[in-house]
């Protein structure tokens, strides 16, 4: 594996396994359910500020996943309800899965718009792009493909947790949630992968055969 994605699933299991540790941790200390995921999440939190002061890098990703942290213990302290701090990951995952297929339905998949965004500074390049967006239907299709499939997985992701939550116990969803969410960012960075290399074989196939 390379040291890069080796680093992505690395952060990736800190983000969404430290919440889930601590609950359990806190849960066999004897504490409730709410503090105790208040403190699986307090200790994302003490993990993202780790990370900007000490290593000077803010993970945008964890922090927004603490913005959403704390307005849901708010709720959650407000209703008593501790499975509404269970969302915080379906909450993000939602949105970003209705972005990506609203994007679509529009006719400019935000694949492509980051993509676009990727090569602003590089002039000739965002040309090229912009060329084959207009000329090239296949070039279209890819990047609807790719935005439909990572949007309607994040959806998938986002409601299958909150339903589950209301249907089992606390101490299951604490940590049935957390491997939910990180089961399908491994999948749909598997498929993107090979969505990608079959599109490269396809593209040398046609090639050849022109040739």
């Amino acid at each position: 594996m390379h040291m890069d994605n080796r680093r992505l699933v690395a952060g990736l299991l800190w983000d969404a396994g430290l919440p889930a540790v601590v609950f359990y941790l806190c849960r066999a200390l004897g504490m409730e359910a709410l503090p105790a995921l208040a403190a699986g999440g307090l200790a994302a939190l003490i993990r993202v500020a780790y990370v900007a002061v000490v290593r000077r890098r803010l993970n945008g990703l964890a922090a927004l996943v603490s913005v959403i942290f704390l307005l849901l213990l708010a709720v959650s302290l407000l209703t008593g309800d501790p499975r509404i701090l269970l969302a915080r990951e379906s909450v993000l995952a939602g949105a970003a899965g209705l972005l990506l297929v609203g994007s679509c339905l529009i006719g400019k998949p935000i694949v492509y718009a980051l993509i676009r965004r990727l090569n602003a500074a590089d002039d000739a390049a965002r040309v090229r792009l912009e060329e084959r967006w207009h000329a090239d239907p296949a070039f279209r299709r890819h990047f609807f493909v790719l935005s439909m499939v990572i949007g309607a997985g994040l959806l998938l992701d986002a409601v299958a947790p909150v339903v589950l939550v209301y249907l089992l116990p606390i101490d299951t969803m604490a940590g049935l949630s957390t491997a939910l969410h990180v089961v399908t960012v491994v999948l749909l960075a598997v498929w993107v992968m090979w969505y990608r290399r079959r599109r490269i074989q396809m593209a040398v196939a046609e090639v050849s055969r022109a040739r």
